[in-house]
């Protein structure tokens, strides 16, 4: 197989839960010469569903270092750290996330919640409450292209 096909095949496994298996394939892929920020943002997130969360922070950082601009290298990045229980740089990884797609929800939520585990309840509300914007905006969006 050649490094896309070995990449397809990791692909499959991933959709099929199948996460170990989907991680050699992606390292196969990325073996073969497949030395892309998807494959890398692939494995990375396959390690992270197997709480392989250093394996998983070395892809994403391999990620944000081809590509400064993937929103999704950082807030993988920053879920990696707050399990690891490192706040400060899972909010500097949010925070970065937010600075490239604004409007990603999901950001403010965990940046909201790494905040309330340092006790800055200040903003920690903050950020929940642009979580909920977020959510209220794309809700929005919906109901004016859809007409729901």
């Amino acid at each position: 197989m050649d490094a896309k096909e070995l990449f397809r095949e990791g692909q499959g496994f991933f959709v099929e839960g199948k996460y170990g298996e989907s991680i050699a394939s992606f390292s196969k892929a990325i073996e073969a010469g497949e030395k892309t920020e998807i494959a890398f943002l692939s494995r990375g997130v396959a390690y992270f569903r197997m709480e392989q969360f250093d394996k998983a922070m070395q892809d994403f950082s391999f990620v944000i270092d081809i590509n400064s601009r993937n929103f999704r290298a950082y807030f993988y990045r920053g879920i990696s750290y707050m399990t690891k229980e490192d706040y400060e740089n899972a909010i500097k990884d949010f925070d970065n996330t937010i600075k490239i797609n604004s409007g990603y929800g999901a950001a403010f939520f965990a940046r909201g919640t790494a905040y309330a585990q340092i006790g800055n309840e200040y903003e920690a509300q903050r950020s929940i409450q642009s979580a909920i914007a977020c959510s209220e905006t794309s809700m929005q969006w919906i109901t004016d292209h859809y007409g729901i």
